[in-house]
């Protein structure tokens, strides 16, 4: 590849990154009701409206103020929200806070997570590090992971907590379950329901802490064995990486049906080329990050593709599952409908995920078809730039 070839590629990756940005008609920032329910795409996603529809909103910043009678999804590096949510709310982000009253579940996975909600339904959490904050309460059973897990609020139902650093210091009603290396029950925790722990030194108790019901304490080995015997514990990696992907390729389906179909036609038309122009976007990315990190200008858009980047590999390999269901599905190629895209994108995430589970093999095939569906979606955004149709 020559000189010049290398920095279109390299401008082709930071065009996807900040592809929400595009003025192009790639993915332009778009507001339009469809049956009922709200979609936005955009860099910059703000909606503040006090009578919202259900919502559904990616960028590199999101931001939804209001009320809303339906579900809300938001996707995104950077996502707040606050709001009366009378359905449930889906959340995926780098970093969040939630806060505001929400009837349904609340499921929320990221890096750096921030809830402050009033949660009637059930809360799943999963991330790095997640608060838990005193201004939350949660009415169902509430689940957390992470490495860093802290709870400050209010559970009235069961509460189960995954993590390497838990701290306790809100109020549990029902019964707690902790599985975590170190325990820490902070002043102004008041534990009412039997506690379950398990740990490997005893937990950190403070003088304000209150344990009202009764505590066992397991060995964590204990229950890693239980877990390591299970017969799911093998898949679980899988069916979630299954789950994040058909998301992420259900999302490009809705809002981006024109880049899917070509994203699709450059994975069965040039498979090789596309495997090649992911490895090298891979390569040149990170010194582009550097580069641009000198820079005052450039340095948030750095620190947005390194924050972007594991979303679209993610996207990537959302892509290779249609690739391989309209391979299997419809090798002439005719037009589909949305629903029968989706059944494409399910079949082909669960063939990729029994290829995945191939002793050693695998990961390989896995890394090789993220790879080229993030090359076809580099390829795909080079066609459009230049102009050229994609059917």
């Amino acid at each position: 590849m020559t000189a010049l070839g290398c920095l279109r590629l390299l401008g082709l990756t930071m065009s996807l990154v900040v592809l929400l940005a595009s003025d192009a008609n790639l993915a332009p920032r778009i507001a339009v009701a469809a049956e009922g329910n709200l979609r936005r795409i955009g860099a910059q996603v703000e909606i503040d409206d006090p009578e919202l529809p259900g919502v559904m909103a990616a960028g590199a910043e999101v931001k939804v103020k209001g009320r809303s009678s339906g579900r809300i999804v938001l996707i995104g590096a950077n996502v707040q929200l606050d709001a009366d949510v009378a359905g449930d709310v889906y959340v995926a982000a780098a970093n969040g806070r939630l806060t505001g009253k929400i009837l349904g579940v609340l499921r929320v996975f990221g890096s750096q997570l921030q809830i402050a909600s009033s949660v009637q339904g059930e809360l799943t959490g999963m991330a790095a590090r997640l608060i838990v904050t005193r201004d939350s309460q949660v009415t169902g059973e509430t689940s957390l992971s992470g490495s860093e897990v802290t709870f400050a609020g209010e559970s009235s139902g069961p509460l189960s907590i995954e993590a390497t650093s838990a701290e306790i210091s809100g109020v549990v009603k029902g019964p707690l379950r902790i599985e975590a290396t170190r325990i820490h029950f902070a002043d102004g925790a008041r534990i009412d329901g039997d506690a379950e722990i398990y740990t490997i030194a005893e937990p950190v108790i403070d003088k304000g802490a209150r344990i009202n019901g009764h505590m066992t304490r397991h060995k964590l080995s204990e229950v890693s064995t239980l877990v390591a015997s299970g017969p799911l514990a093998g898949f679980m990696p899988g069916l979630f990486l299954l789950g994040s992907a058909l998301m992420a390729g259900l999302l490009f389906l809705w809002l981006g049906r024109g880049g899917a179909e070509g994203a699709i036609d450059e994975l069965i038309d040039t498979p090789a080329a596309s495997v090649g122009w992911g490895l090298g976007a891979l390569l040149l990315l990170p010194i582009a990050v550097v580069l641009l990190s000198l820079t005052i200008i450039g340095a948030p858009i750095g620190a947005l593709a390194v924050l972007a980047l594991p979303l679209l590999l993610l996207l990537g390999y959302a892509c290779a599952g249609l690739g391989l269901g309209e391979w299997f599905f419809n090798r002439l190629g005719e037009p589909r409908s949305a629903g029968l895209r989706a059944l494409h994108l399910l079949a082909g995430l669960i063939v990729l995920g029994l290829l995945g589970l191939i002793p050693w093999a695998g990961p390989v095939i896995l890394v090789i078809a993220t790879v080229c569906g993030f090359g076809a979606l580099l390829r795909m955004l080079n066609d459009r730039l230049r102009g050229k149709a994609v059917v």
